[in-house]
Formats: C-alpha cells, sequence, structure tokens
C-alpha cells in the first residue's frame, strides 16, 4: 500500500507543509497512519480524499508494462478531466492573485491620499512659520528704530516722554 507523508503531500498539492498538516489531522483516522519512524503518514483512501477535497488529482491510475514504461488511463474523459482540473486550479489561483492586486492597488491609493494630505500639511506649516519670521523681523526692526530714535532724544525729552 502506498502512503505519502505530509511533506510530500504538501509537495503533491502545491500548498505549504504547515496548510497540508492541518488538512491531515482533518482526515479520518482510517486514512492516517504512523510509519516505521513515527512520521504521520496518509494512505492511498486518504489522499484520494485529500484529491477531493483539493479539486486536484495527484495520483494516475498508472499501468507498469513490462519495459518499464507507464501507460496512463488512455481514455479521453480522464484526460479532459485531469485538464478540467489543473484548468480550474489555475484560474482560482488566478483569481485570488486578482482579488489581492485589488486590494494592493486601494491600498496604494488610499496612502497616495495619504501622502498628499501631509503634503498639504507641511506646506501649510512651511508658510506659517514664513509668516511668523516675517512677523518677528518686522517687529524687530520696529523696535530698533524706537530705540534709535529714543537715542537722539536728550535727557529730559526722555525723561519726560516728550
Amino acid at each position: 500500500m502506498e502512503t505519502k507523508t505530509v511533506s510530500e503531500l504538501a509537495e503533491l498539492f502545491g500548498v505549504t507543509r504547515q496548510a497540508m498538516n492541518k488538512r491531515v489531522k482533518t482526515l479520518d483516522s482510517q486514512f492516517v497512519e504512523k510509519n516505521e519512524k513515527n512520521v504521520t503518514v496518509v494512505n492511498l483512501q486518504g489522499i484520494h480524499e485529500l484529491e477531493n477535497l483539493y479539486g486536484k488529482i495527484v495520483t494516475a491510475e498508472a499501468e507498469v508494462v513490462e519495459q518499464h514504461e507507464v501507460a496512463v488511463k488512455s481514455d479521453d474523459s480522464a484526460v479532459f478531466e485531469m485538464l478540467s482540473s489543473f484548468m480550474k486550479d489555475k484560474n482560482i489561483e488566478i483569481d485570488r492573485l486578482q482579488q489581492q492586486l485589488t486590494m494592493k492597488d486601494e491600498q496604494l491609493s488610499t496612502k497616495d491620499a495619504q501622502i498628499a494630505e501631509k503634503d498639504q500639511q507641511i506646506k501649510k506649516q512651511q508658510e506659517l512659520m514664513d509668516k511668523a519670521l516675517t512677523d518677528q523681523k518686522e517687529f524687530l526692526a520696529e523696535i530698533q528704530k524706537e530705540i534709535s530714535l529714543e537715542k537722539n532724544k536728550g535727557f529730559f525729552a526722555r525723561l519726560f516722554n516728550k
């Protein structure tokens, strides 16, 4: 009887080892065994059960010919079924990736809007700083002008504010 480890199954089905391990834990105990190394393995019936769950065929019914050639089921329906399964898997993957791409585009547009808002805030802050600096320079100029006028006045004019 043919058995496969979780890692081998993950590679065959094109999923991560962790995802396959989680899936194998949900299988009935009649499909799961421990091998001589005490590693969890799935028997052939369990593999067929996983094929039904994933909708992907990884074990083809094959007959070994005397010259060590492998003859796969030659009826057209099996080939069509396998191709249909592959196309279905690929279309599902394309849809998933398209959804991811759409989500990323939405995130990028949100980030672009946030960056534009920050740019406006920075520009406004710079304008306020420029205005404050200009006001400070004008105030300093007025003070210096008043001080210079005060220095030109005599002692009694400064004393009586005239």
